[in-house]
């Protein structure tokens, strides 16, 4: 059902964003040309402003609907943290999805948000970005810094998720001040494509149009999902394999080396006894800088 939904804050409205200096200027999201290319399976919803694009499909969405926000005044993260969200001409949407049946059923369902950083990380490549990937167990990396992260939630009836996306499309300095780790943002990741500098003002538009067709099609296949499948496809997109990194368990830091994942979707840490540990990201929370 390719059918679009506008509210009464059209995007064919001019919609408001505070300039910064340097900033690029952005088109408005264009929801007609979603509607039309993007293989939507419900209605989309664009607003100018709103607390979540989760709660908001929370409280109105029905299956397949897409919401859109030029900024988030109340955006979070995995474990409740804030997603700094303001109107500088991000990306912030969520899908909500419904399965066939409910996803305790599935013994892979932990696999989920790993699947859909793949479908996020295929549909940046598409817009030219390399040396990018996806950093266990739910963000979007560009050498090193930051650039989007990815909340699940699951909701009632209990075939149900909603997916919430977050990406720096064109983040100020003054913005990315506020944030307490390194970021980046697509236009920095791009600067140096001159071919891609022309397309730039609608650059949203086409990023949303292939993040949303690759989740379709990772969403409509993950119930039959093969996990030799999905290990290909995340060794390609994984950051952290064979990285040295420092984690807390339990208040301590412990130093180990990242050795892939297992069927749940549990991170291999080979520490310093020699041990192979698999963690969920509810155990452990990684803390050393990519890189060092």
């Amino acid at each position: 059902m390719l059918m679009q939904a506008l509210t009464a804050l059209s995007t064919r409205q001019s919609i408001t964003m505070k300039r910064h200096k340097n900033q690029i200027l952005l088109e408005p999201i264009n929801c007609d040309e979603i509607a039309d290319r993007a293989l939507l399976r419900g209605n989309i919803y664009h607003f100018n402003s709103l607390d979540s694009t989760n709660t908001w499909l929370q409280k109105n969405g029905k299956c397949g609907d897409v919401c859109i926000s030029d900024e988030q005044t109340a955006g979070r993260g995995r474990r409740g943290n804030e997603w700094v969200s303001p109107a500088t001409g991000n990306i912030y949407f969520s899908i909500k999805w419904c399965f066939d049946s409910p996803v305790q059923q599935m013994q892979h369902f932990s696999l989920l948000g790993l699947s859909v950083g793949i479908a996020v990380a295929e549909a940046l490549a598409i817009m030219g970005l390399q040396n990018h990937g996806v950093k266990w167990p739910n963000d979007i990396y560009w050498q090193q810094k930051k650039m989007g992260g990815i909340l699940i939630e699951n909701v009632s009836p209990s075939n149900n998720v909603i997916i919430g996306i977050g990406l720096n499309v064109t983040m100020p300095d003054d913005e990315i001040s506020k944030v307490d780790q390194q970021i980046t943002s697509l236009t920095e990741a791009l600067a140096h494509k001159e071919a891609l500098k022309k397309p730039f003002p609608a650059i949203r538009t086409e990023l949303l149009i292939a993040m949303i067709q690759h989740l379709t099609s990772h969403l409509t296949h993950f119930p039959a999902l093969a996990f030799n499948d999905f290990e290909k496809d995340w060794n390609k997109w994984d950051i952290l394999k064979n990285k040295n990194v420092t984690f807390q368990r339990q208040n301590k830091d412990v130093s180990a080396t990242v050795v892939g994942l297992n069927r749940q979707g549990q991170l291999g840490l080979l520490e310093k006894d020699k041990q192979l540990h698999f963690y969920s990201s509810a155990d452990i929370r990684l803390s050393k800088p990519l890189g060092q």
